[in-house]
């Protein structure tokens, strides 16, 4: 006896369709146009856009802003992360591939002028998982900036962030994503490769005390150091005449 389920027919359109639903590039292309459609009207046309190697593949740096700008400027800094809709940006597979990691110390150099220190968790964090080679902390080139100031920062965030990815690394956790776990606090960790800061680091000078002088009280200590976390107590910032605090290069 023939049962009168009906079974609809699969065919290879239906099938087509279903695949072309379900794929997912390496490039997220799909996830990319949600992202878009917080800023564009077009996303589609933005997504292009952001494919163009116009003038190089690599996204050139910003100008950077001087630090006696920068300073306390939350207004400027966050119209800045705004206009660069970072928080989405960060999201697009094709905009980190053209994305570099100059660029993005000078991102952690502008929220720590401005003292907007929750902005730097978010970048050390995808300055992390940018697992590639040219990501490595000691492939970041020299920036030769000629603000002593700013360049003295630079330098000291590249030593930070070597420093703390070590860190990480020696809790088990990986750039590639690949995390080692424990299951007690007893078991040893593997071995890792430990990130090193840039060479031309060592070659960056303290910050001259008397070209700070002039500024505000409230920007310098007793000792005419550079102020940009009241307290600070990290030792690779203090050694360029800096004083602030790096706990979010350590977030988990």
């Amino acid at each position: 006896m023939k049962s009168n389920h009906y079974r609809p027919r699969i065919t290879w359109w239906m099938r087509l369709n279903r695949f072309i639903y379900t794929f997912e590039s390496p490039l997220c292309l799909r996830g990319s146009l949600t992202r878009l459609r917080h800023r564009h009207s077009y996303p589609l046309l933005a997504l292009l856009r952001l494919f163009l190697p116009l003038p190089t593949w690599h996204f050139s740096l910003p100008n950077p802003v001087p630090f006696m700008v920068m300073r306390d400027n939350f207004g400027l800094f966050r119209t800045r992360a705004s206009s660069a809709d970072l928080v989405n940006m960060r999201s697009i597979p094709v905009w980190r591939a053209r994305d570099t990691p100059i660029r993005s110390i000078y991102r952690i150099y502008e929220a720590m002028a401005a003292r907007e220190y929750v902005a730097i968790g978010p970048e050390v964090e995808y300055f992390w998982y940018q697992a590639r080679h040219s990501w490595s902390v000691h492939c970041i080139p020299d920036p030769c900036d000629h603000d002593p100031i700013r360049y003295a920062i630079l330098a000291c965030i590249a030593e930070e962030l070597a420093d703390a990815f070590n860190w990480r690394l020696s809790q088990g956790l990986r750039r590639d994503g690949k995390h080692i776990y424990r299951e007690t606090l007893d078991d040893v960790l593997p071995n890792y490769t430990p990130e090193t800061a840039p060479s031309w680091t060592r070659k960056v000078p303290p910050i001259d005390v008397n070209l700070i002088e002039g500024l505000p009280d409230d920007v310098l200590d007793s000792s005419g150091k550079l102020i940009l976390e009241q307290g600070g107590q990290n030792l690779v910032f203090a050694e360029r005449n800096i004083v602030t605090n790096t706990g979010y290069f350590r977030t988990i």
